[in-house]
């Protein structure tokens, strides 16, 4: 190619890169087809299509990363030193990364992330993972070979490459092959998850820092297009990277089954269980059990929801999502014969529990109640479950969920429930801040008061029905809700106790009440449910958590984010991320979540739980 406008010694250089670039562009797609065959599930001809063309277009991307700042290093300077050092190393240390990221995916199922990296750093880390000295052998003569032979590619290639011309066709044509494979393995990938090919979107994880496409909302608002279309999937266990349950549950189950109900407020936190604020579920309390030092499994909706459901971590979300795969929970509920009933004031598409917890049930869902907000809706769910009471055949057990909004964010209620002052419930989100959290924690307040007088309605219309007797009643919130304690506000930015401890009180017929200081999660529910319903598999079999019927506890739990967790204990918080683009992402927090110093001594002492919680990340996969 020719560049008249550039000296010859500067043409040599970019020529020498550009040849240097594409010659480690195929050495990397073929190391990176190593997680095709550490990948599980994979074999039918669509995810077959994707994940290659996949393994193309993700690793050009992260080729362009590397590649246009050097290059334009190398639009300034013609030095021969500067090429051979910044390609060498820029180079080496991707493949090098590349392999010790296809190593933790290979053991642990995930990426690269901050916990792994800390770990490592850590004293003593020898003894928790048992390296052994062939591995630091392997791996030091490794990263040497890599750094040589970059080395002696760049050089050869600057010697053999002073005199010769390359092909004014050949740049644009890989620019355009490379193009290529980038826009199909997005419109695939789109497309699948419009259509619900689970083969396809199960694969999103495989390679690291991919970004899938989605074109959900655009298709709907532009075209009509109906995305809730979960009745046209079928789970297909031949195509599954997840091994969950790890085998059938057994069915020994009591004769009498009980009716089950779950409420849930969103964003309730466990210091808005008061007579003041909720009387009536405090009153209804008096006659169960609760639950005081009890956290979510996320600081969102779709982990603290999935959580629940699922008695896993919130960390297998997006895999769940990816495979449309349902709760062991309600796939037994289905073979059991019970009748069901989901209500929400918030459509279940976003976040998507239509395409998880409710995927196989989609007829009995009523998420698209008229009015605006949810002062108007909210009411609406309570008169939707009292009339379906009213005209259900009573000869099958139930199970309904019933899912309140009004608590999130902005906090709507109707003017009656104006109780708590002073109020806001129009802040300008430009302008707020700590000064306005009074009047914000108000309308939270209210708007929880507001959902309180609802759920009464519920509790009285089952008492009325005589359905007490009979009906298993939970009570929980999806996360907590914080006004600045820690410095935030709202969910999903901190995983402090103001985010992620909720109330849950638990009615069992004929149970004796009891408060329990016990530490639970809500990953704890299922196997309760399950045990209440006399089945007797080992929770280990499908959950990570345990009965709130066991005395025990739990010595931590864990809670989840988008791309982050945290392992909580009763006196700190470790927190870090698990994903590739966040590797230094890692914090260790006391009880009132400030910051520790000494972060390497208490991840030291809490390293056998960090292994726990790491082993549990690929527990249910393949």
């Amino acid at each position: 190619m020719q560049l008249p406008l550039l000296s010859i010694q500067k043409r040599t250089v970019l020529r020498t890169f550009f040849r240097f670039m594409f010659i480690n562009l195929l050495i990397a797609i073929a190391i990176n087809y190593l997680y095709i065959l550490f990948s599980s599930g994979l074999g039918k001809f669509l995810s077959s299509i994707f994940i290659y063309t996949a393994l193309f277009s993700n690793t050009i991307q992260l080729q362009i990363l590397i590649a246009l700042p050097l290059f334009i290093i190398f639009l300034f300077t013609s030095n021969k030193a500067v090429l051979y050092i910044l390609c060498t190393l820029s180079l080496s240390i991707l493949h090098i990364v590349n392999f010790i990221d296809i190593f933790i995916y290979r053991h642990f199922n995930f990426h690269i992330n901050s916990m792994v990296l800390n770990l490592l750093a850590t004293e003593g880390a020898e003894d928790s993972l048992r390296l052994g000295a062939g591995t630091y052998i392997t791996a030091t003569v490794s990263i040497i070979g890599i750094l040589f032979l970059e080395f002696m590619l760049i050089r050869n290639l600057h010697n053999r490459l002073k005199d010769r011309k390359i092909s004014p066709k050949a740049i644009p044509i890989i620019f355009s092959l490379g193009l290529l494979f980038i826009i199909t393995d997005k419109l695939t990938y789109a497309v699948a998850d419009l259509y619900n090919r689970s083969e396809v979107t199960r694969s999103s994880k495989v390679f690291p820092l991919y970004q899938p496409l989605t074109i959900k909302r655009m298709m709907r608002k532009k075209f009509g297009f109906e995305i809730d279309r979960e009745e046209t999937f079928q789970f297909d266990k031949t195509c599954t990277g997840l091994n969950y349950p790890k085998n059938d549950l057994n069915q020994s189950y009591n004769k009498e089954k009980p009716n089950i109900v779950w409420i849930m407020l969103d964003a309730w936190r466990f210091d808005m269980f008061t007579q003041e604020v909720t009387p009536n579920i405090k009153k209804f309390s008096e006659n169960s059990l609760i639950f005081n030092n009890h956290f979510s499994g996320g600081n969102a909706s779709r982990f603290g929801v999935f959580t629940l459901f699922y008695s896993i971590h919130g960390y297998y979300w997006h895999y769940f999502l990816g495979e449309r795969r349902g709760p062991v929970f309600m796939d037994e509920l289905i073979k059991l014969g019970y009748d069901f009933k989901i209500i929400s004031s918030r459509k279940l598409s976003s976040p998507e529990f239509r395409k998880t917890v409710f995927v196989r049930i989609p007829e009995f869902i009523d998420d698209d109640l008229p009015g605006k907000d949810a002062d108007e809706k909210d009411p609406l769910v309570t008169e939707c479950f009292i009339d379906w009471l009213d005209k259900r055949d009573p000869s099958s057990p139930f199970f309904s969920f019933m899912f309140f909004n009004a608590s999130h964010r902005p906090y709507k209620y109707p003017d009656e429930f104006d109780r708590f002052k002073p109020s806001n419930k129009n802040p300008n989100y430009l302008t707020v801040g700590e000064k306005d959290a009074v009047a914000l924690m108000n309308s939270y307040k209210n708007a929880i008061h507001f959902e309180d007088n609802e759920i009464g309605k519920i509790l009285r219309t089952l008492e009325k029905k005589n359905l007490l007797t009979n009906t298993i009643i939970l009570i929980t919130g999806d996360h907590g809700e914080e006004f600045y304690e820690t410095g935030f506000w709202g969910h999903t930015s901190a995983f402090s106790k103001y985010q992620t401890k909720v109330p849950l009180i638990l009615y069992i017929p004929g149970k004796e009440p009891e408060i329990i200081t016990n530490l639970t999660s809500h990953l704890d529910v299922v196997p309760t449910m399950l045990e209440l319903l006399g089945n007797s598999s080992n929770p280990e079999n499908y959950s990570q958590g345990q009965s709130l019927l066991n005395e025990k506890g739990a010595e931590f739990v864990v809670s989840s984010g988008w791309d982050d967790c945290a392992i909580i204990g009763d006196d700190n918080y470790l927190v870090f991320s698990f994903e590739t683009y966040r590797p230094g992402a890692f914090e260790v927090r006391d009880s009132e979540y400030k910051i520790m110093d000494n972060e390497k001594k208490i991840l030291k002492l809490k390293r056998k739980n960090v292994i726990q919680v790491l082993n549990e990340f690929k527990e249910f996969m393949k």
